[in-house]
């Protein structure tokens, strides 16, 4: 029974650390044309993943002071999106239990 035990906690470790997390998409959104918003959206993709939902937690300003934590799921397809305030227009996504990935407005 150990064994049995030892082998599914091994697999499910192993297959947590082979999927990684990927940012395709981070801009502002425009709320008005005089106003420049701190409102952005960020989209990405979850690659390898074996099961639905996969969580990410994204971090925003994460080299700041006072960074924002907001936390979203992947879905079957394994892509997600979220929408974040920041104010340095800079992102990083982790994989929780695996890879992380930053991302930065241009």
């Amino acid at each position: 029974m150990k064994k049995i035990l030892g082998l599914v906690c091994l697999f499910a470790s192993v297959s947590a650390f082979a999927a990684s997390v990927k940012i395709t998409s981070f801009n502002y959104v425009r709320t008005s044309q005089d106003l420049m918003s701190p409102l952005a959206e960020l989209c990405g993709a979850v690659e390898g993943a074996t099961t639905a939902p996969t969580f990410i937690q994204v971090i925003v300003d994460h080299k700041s002071s006072k960074p924002a934590y907001y936390n979203t799921f992947a879905g079957v397809n394994g892509k997600f999106c979220t929408s974040v305030i920041t104010y340095r227009g800079t992102a990083e996504a982790v994989l929780v239990g695996g890879e992380k990935t930053s991302v930065t407005i241009k």
